[in-house]
């Protein structure tokens, strides 16, 4: 019999600043992030009876410094986590035993596979030691793939350790009253697991982070899919964590050599091997655990077998992954059918907020849900604290940041949209569209810069900032976001998203065209890094289709016994110490690349109209007799 039948619940009210809905990894580092700004928060979910999960979302791009420095995660990142080496991309392996891909695209995240295995530390690395501060260094440059459960495990005993911070982890939110005036406050009501207990909260905000049952967004009609996911575009994910994943799995298949014998392991770097209509992902974890995820183009789902049935027999077109993963050492599976949707907000004047999932979620490529929502978050937490403890709304930036990450959404998945077509297969097209990519990603790095010496320097507490640290604040407060990027900044987002949808568009399209009438190039490979930010395309130039041509450009930073030959002189030249030539290359590589990416673009172009005269010309020939 249940020990609480009968009995009257108890109930309970409060008052505070925040609520946060939701104790994820971001609606912890939400509640984190609001304490550090001197605000009293409650946060509120049942993380007690939650069955246990090793979750998706493992991987970081350019964006550990919330976790680092909010999270207080910075210890446990570089000591048990597993330090990725960059990003790979690579088309053409089905049913390939040894990686000969026609296109790959890796972007290292130092230069020349400086880390080439897992024992090699990030600390020897010359940047880093040259580094005045090194946790803003590493908050930059240093990327980690994670175990979800064991960080949130931490962030939680974080929580809890917070004298401002209430945590009720037993509980469950039951309704969210949003305030009608400006002198009344939000009503959250909450009930206890064994619903003995209840109560309800008096806030001034409350940020939903409850994940993907999007509780505002539902209750407050702020869902978009309708109006944006109109063009027929979704995708469906299938994933499964794996265990006993040793180095030697990889090995030698795995490995690749360039010509002048520099080695990495692409399982080293978060690898995805793109095939017709679907990407897979493999994110390698500390523990030898493994991530393994495949996202499809519903369109192009395969439509015999179960979801786990689906998810195996498309690992077996890749014998790659022979001996390497198998349902005998499956951890977990899931099925996401609907991946893509978001809102028409994510912080509203009458003072709530929606982060992380409940807001919005694209696709895994490229490993921008977290960064995503960690921008978000402190975009949130400085219009908080600016309504909180100076009594100032600032409308103007809340108009901002709705305008700018709504566009910025629409910009990640124009990133992957013209992926998912029979385009891919263009070894051209792979090229300039994660070209174009990068320049998005990389038009943000001045702002990423002065954001993650922020953190650094103030450990996410603005009361600490210098005159330094206001600047940084107010110049990122504009231009962290991709559609306000250095090339762009003064366009409208909405300009800016739609041009580079157009480019992606045309990319595709005169791809598409070359494929069906049987025109194609030679295999590609090309290395990028924070210091070697210009592919040298010049070296396509007269390759016939049966070559393989690196187009990896030369290294502007590295010291002059690291570099090629052919790049120590030129290079050494510019009076600047490595340290300094970083800075400059963080400056300059969205708007070279930029420049790169529009003369390619053009010459694209005018081959393209070149073979189409020509076939237009054979086709009304008349034929000879």
């Amino acid at each position: 019999m249940d020990s609480h039948a009968g009995l009257e619940p108890v109930t309970a009210s409060s008052e505070t600043d925040v609520v946060v809905v939701g104790a994820g990894m971001v609606g912890l580092l939400a509640a984190l992030s609001l304490a550090k700004r001197g605000m009293n928060v409650t946060v509120i979910d049942d993380v007690v009876h939650q069955k246990p999960s090793y979750k998706v979302g493992e991987s970081f791009l350019v964006s550990t410094g919330v976790p680092r420095v909010i999270g207080e995660l910075d210890d446990f990142l570089n000591d048990q986590c597993f330090v990725k080496l960059g990003v790979w991309f690579t088309y053409g392996m089905q049913g390939e035993r040894e990686f000969r891909p026609k296109s790959e695209w890796v972007v290292a995240a130092m230069s020349e596979f400086t880390l080439q295995e897992m024992s090699d530390d990030h600390r020897d690395h010359y940047l880093y030691q040259q580094a005045k501060d090194k946790l803003a260094f590493r908050s930059l440059a240093v990327d980690q793939q994670i175990c979800r459960p064991d960080t949130e495990d931490l962030l939680r005993k974080t929580v809890h350790s917070k004298p401002s911070i209430r945590f009720l982890d037993t509980a469950r939110v039951t309704d969210v009253e949003i305030a009608g005036s400006d002198t009344e406050t939000h009503i959250v009501t909450w009930t206890d697991y064994n619903a003995d207990t209840q109560g309800s909260v008096h806030t001034r905000w409350v940020i939903d982070c409850s994940g993907r049952s999007r509780m505002l967004a539902t209750k407050l009609g702020h869902r978009a899919e309708s109006r944006v996911l109109d063009d027929g575009f979704q995708t469906t994910a299938l994933w499964g964590q794996f265990s006993g994943i040793t180095d030697e799995m990889f090995e030698p298949v795995w490995r690749y050599t360039t010509e002048d014998g520099t080695s990495t392991r692409r399982d080293m770097f978060t690898l995805h091997l793109w095939g017709e209509g679907h990407w897979i992902w493999v994110i390698r974890l500390a523990g030898g655990r493994v991530s393994v995820g495949i996202t499809y183009d519903q369109k192009k789902l395969p439509e015999q077998g179960s979801p786990r049935e689906k998810f195996f027999a498309a690992l077996a077109a890749y014998p790659v992954f022979d001996g390497v993963i198998s349902q005998d050492n499956l951890l977990e599976f899931r099925m996401y059918r609907n991946v893509q949707h978001v809102t028409d907000t994510f912080v509203h004047p009458k003072r709530y907020a929606m982060i992380g999932d409940s807001s919005s979620i694209i696709d895994a490529y490229y490993s921008q849900g977290l960064g995503q929502s960690f921008q978000t978050m402190w975009h949130v937490t400085n219009i908080i604290e600016k309504d909180i403890t100076h009594t100032t709304l600032d409308t103007g930036y809340i108009d901002r940041v709705n305008k700018a990450t709504f566009e910025d959404w629409l910009i990640i998945r124009n990133f992957v949209r013209e992926k998912y077509t029979g385009a891919v297969a263009d070894p051209r097209f792979f090229l300039l569209s994660h070209l174009l990519d990068w320049v998005v990603i990389w038009s943000t790095g001045t702002a990423r810069f002065r954001w993650t010496n922020w953190l650094a320097a103030t450990g996410g507490d603005a009361s600490k900032e210098d005159a330094v640290g206001k600047r940084a604040r107010k110049f990122c407060e504009t231009h962290l976001f991709y559609s306000k990027g250095q090339p762009w900044h003064w366009l409208p987002e909405q300009v800016v998203r739609r041009r580079l949808e157009r480019f992606q568009s045309k990319l595709g399209e005169r791809a598409r065209w070359r494929i069906e009438h049987g025109i194609t190039g030679p295999t590609v490979f090309c290395q990028l890094s924070l210091t070697r930010c210009l592919p040298s395309i010049w070296r396509l130039l007269g390759k016939p289709e049966s070559a393989r041509v690196d187009i990896s450009g030369p290294d502007f930073v590295a010291p002059r016994e690291l570099r090629k030959p052919w790049a120590r002189s030129w290079v050494n030249a510019i009076p600047l110490t490595a340290s300094q030539r970083f800075l400059l290359v963080l400056k300059l590589r969205a708007p070279l690349l930029a420049t790169l990416f529009l003369a390619c673009y053009a010459l694209d172009a005018a081959d393209t109209t070149w073979h189409k005269a020509q076939h237009l010309f054979r086709s009304r020939r008349p034929r000879q007799l």
